[in-house]
């Protein structure tokens, strides 16, 4: 029934009758109206001046309305204090005329023009807060049916890009669900015991309380930031039958930007309140349109920062609301639509809703130094580092890159065409008006975005027996820092030397950080010996197999000064403050057998108290695109993240987990980064080619072991210089 009255709707429109609450002063056509030729109806100039008022469903005139004629930005005028306007029409070919009104906080009105002469009066409705819990989110559609009554029925392209972006896998990204709940993938109970897990009942994401096995372990949102469930000899925050006494009530507001969608109150909600279309789509079309205004002052996510609008004023029949969407358009009068002006939807501030976030410590007991971190820890900064980088101008907003124009469409209605111009059909727009809604991510697009990001140049010199390699790094594609977004994304580049005599030994310069990953870790003193031919190293020794190697490096003493980002860039900090002390290599070794808790080598290894060994997987090979990420820490090379911790000093952990920064080095708009390194060049050796390759690893691998996640590195910038070239 209401898709019926739905099409009956638009077809009232289309026809130019008065489902838009036309009043007795508007002009409606008759058949002797209709425009005859290209200067309009018989006897109309091909240009003339209209004149009207704009008012309000009271009649009050509205001052500050936004009057054009529908698709000319150009002819745009604002009503005086007495809601007057005038504003000049010149007749086209193949159009529906029509003068539209609108004004921030109101939806937008349109009125078919067919003759000059009369006084229009345009009544502009107010949106009226607050916003209605009561209000259902509606489904997009799924970007075939243009029959539906949702968002496919007219914006077939913008539905099908939208349920190809990640912002439809907001909610149910496993990775996600996973680290609320604290659970990992393991799929059964034995693989999830091997791995000291607790194997139980507990919720299924996106249901309404349907219960499976899951593989409890290592922490999360859920059991690490409430205390009555999740802990040592507890239930799990979502198993069944919990007590009242025990079920979470801080839900870390994941829910507030990954799950916007869920009906009811907005913001601070668990996100296992999510099912249905608000966990299978995400962040979808219904929720960002829904957004009346953000505020940046605020938290970040809907109910805080995205003040949401959805409508309460008792609908027309077949509606239980009156339409409400709010956009960056003045002129969409379409009444189904009820088009409501919000410039932000074209702004970087309107991203900054969610991709902005300085946090308090979230853990019991936990804080923050306030010396440090006044504001809260800047656990995502997308919009500031795009705000303080080169490319914070009109033209180069967040949506230039990640919403593309679309350059083949007439307008955002897919059956329109430069012949149907109108209320119902749109108008004609520039490409920079109708937006791809892909949303695109960092891996998406060919070539991705992020291959597009660094430009990556090495120069070589020669001192003695030694190639000394300065690696260059320069982001020259985001409009913000590299990597971005979620705080666990990194950079791991590895800087390689091949000569005709084989791979160079690294002698010298930096290398590659924890942050690369190690299946173990420790320093020589600390319970870890060697005899030059073995490697006492117990922790090592538990997991360690033939064909690995141990990357051995030392502290230099001298800390990197780099250009950061954030505080770490904007602050008067001494390289000792930016955390990031340079290890040199000592010596890569492989591993030929593993007798009880020691190591047996293949080559001798010299080495002191102090040095750092790092257990790890042999480069071997090309490093191929969409390789699985092996543990490189101590290979030739570098790293760029930024590093949380937690109260106890684990580097690298969760957002929800962290209470300081201890370093921030990647890689801000427009900036640079540089690095050094040193290879042995053995006499009569020629043909060195010196390789840097940059791979993008979204997220630790020592977390995908615990997890059981896939682990990938993406290469994204490769570098090579030969020897005398």
């Amino acid at each position: 029934m209401r898709t019926a009255l739905f099409i009956a709707a638009l077809w009232v429109a289309a026809c130019g009758g008065k489902a838009d609450n036309a009043d007795p002063g508007t002009i409606t056509p008759s058949p002797t109206d209709t425009a005859g030729d290209d200067s309009g109806t018989p006897g109309t100039p091909a240009s003339f001046e209209v004149t009207g008022t704009v008012v309000d469903p009271d009649g009050t005139p509205v001052e500050g309305a936004l009057v054009l004629v529908g698709g000319r930005d150009e002819t745009m005028v604002s009503t005086d204090t007495d809601g007057r306007f005038s504003l000049w029409y010149d007749f086209e070919d193949h159009e529906e005329p029509a003068i539209v009104a609108g004004k921030l906080g109101y939806r937008a009105k349109g009125r078919d023009f067919f003759r000059y002469g009369e006084d229009l009066t345009i009544e502009i409705a107010p949106v009226n807060p607050p916003d209605n819990i009561d209000y259902r989110y509606q489904s997009p559609g799924d970007g075939i049916d243009t029959l539906d009554e949702n968002c496919s029925h007219c914006h077939v392209g913008f539905v099908q890009d939208f349920l190809s972006s990640k912002h439809a896998e907001a909610t149910r990204n496993p990775l996600l669900q996973d680290l609320y709940a604290g659970v990992s993938a393991h799929p059964d109970a034995l693989s999830c015991e091997d791995a000291g897990g607790v194997w139980a009942l507990g919720f299924e994401p996106g249901t309404e309380g349907d219960l499976i096995n899951k593989c409890y372990l290592g922490g999360g949102v859920l059991p690490d930031l409430n205390t009555g469930c999740g802990g040592m000899g507890q239930p799990a925050c979502d198993a069944p039958d919990l007590s009242d006494e025990a079920k979470p009530e801080v839900f870390g507001s994941c829910a507030d930007c990954h799950a916007p969608g869920i009906n009811g109150i907005a913001g601070g909600r668990d996100l296992h309140d999510a099912h249905g279309l608000s966990f299978e789509l995400g962040v979808h079309c219904d929720t960002c349109h829904k957004v009346r205004d953000v505020d940046m002052s605020k938290p970040p996510g809907v109910g805080q920062r995205l003040i949401m609008g959805r409508p309460h004023e008792d609908g027309p029949v077949g509606f239980e609301w009156l339409p409400v969407f709010y956009g960056p358009l003045i002129d969409v009068p379409n009444p189904i639509m009820g088009g409501s002006i919000q410039p932000k939807f074209d702004s970087a501030e309107f991203c900054g809703g969610c991709h902005e976030h300085e946090q308090a410590a979230l853990l019991p007991g936990e804080a923050l130094d306030p010396e440090l971190w006044p504001e809260g820890l800047p656990t995502h900064s997308t919009f500031s580092e795009w705000s303080a980088g080169p490319y914070n101008q009109d033209a180069t907003q967040c949506q230039f890159c990640h919403m593309p124009a679309d350059v083949e469409a007439n307008n955002a209605v897919h059956f329109s065409t430069a012949s149907k111009r109108g209320i119902v059909f749109g108008w004609p727009r520039e490409p920079d008006n109708i937006r791809k809604h892909i949303f695109r991510g960092p891996l998406e697009g060919d070539p991705r975005l992020i291959d597009t990001a660094l430009y990556t140049s090495i120069a070589l010199t020669v001192e003695g027996d030694t190639i000394e390699a300065t690696v260059s790094l320069n982001n020259i594609g985001c409009g913000h820092a590299i990597p971005t977004g979620e705080p666990m994304r990194a950079l791991v580049m590895v800087v390689e030397a091949v000569g005709d005599c084989g791979v160079l030994e690294a002698n010298g310069g930096m290398t590659i950080s924890d942050v690369g990953g190690a299946l173990a870790s420790g320093t020589v003193g600390d319970g870890i010996t060697s005899d030059g031919e073995t490697l006492t190293w117990a922790e090592a020794a538990a997991i360690a197999s033939a064909g690995q190697v141990v990357r051995v490096v030392r502290p230099s003493g001298v800390f990197d000064d780099y250009t950061g980002v954030g505080t770490f860039g904007t602050h008067d900090m001494s390289p000792e403050d930016k955390g990031m002390e340079i290890f040199s290599p000592v010596a890569t070794v492989l591993i030929t057998a593993v007798v009880d808790d020691t190591l047996m080598l293949g080559t001798p290894l010299d080495i002191a108290a102090g040095d750092r060994l790092f257990l790890g997987e042999a480069l071997s090979g090309a490093l191929e695109d969409g390789a699985v990420s092996r543990h490189l820490a101590g290979a030739a090379g570098y790293t760029f993240s930024r590093v949380l911790t937690d109260a106890g000093g684990e580097r690298s952990v969760p957002h929800y987990k962290a209470t300081d920064m201890v370093s921030d080095n990647r890689i801000g708009p427009g900036e640079n980064a540089l690095t050094s390194h040193a290879f042995h060049l053995p006499s009569g050796c020629g043909n060195v080619d010196v390789t840097a390759t940059v791979m993008y690893r979204p997220h630790p691998l020592n977390l995908a072991v615990l997890r059981d996640w896939a682990a990938i590195d993406h290469r994204i910038s490769v570098a090579s210089k030969r020897l005398g070239e």
